[in-house]
């Protein structure tokens, strides 16, 4: 995705479906658009052996994330 698009859910809990298969459940805190990713709390994951510890912040490369959608 482009960061532009990632800009709209700062502070909103979002699912990010991965490139790599991974889907996330993640609460966006922050949009760095010079590094282009976003930094996100972890919720919830489809692959745990990806991130040491659950309810941990997390950088997420825009390019890694094929979409993002609000979450419920």
């Amino acid at each position: 995705m482009r960061i532009s698009e990632l800009k709209q859910f700062v502070d909103t809990t979002v699912t990010l479906r991965m490139r790599d298969g991974e889907i996330a459940k993640v609460k966006v805190n922050f949009v760095d658009e010079e590094y282009e990713n976003i930094v996100a709390l972890m919720v919830e994951t489809s692959c745990p052996e990806h991130h040491r510890a659950p309810c941990a912040i997390y950088t997420f490369a825009a390019e890694e994330i094929a979409s993002a959608e609000l979450s419920q």
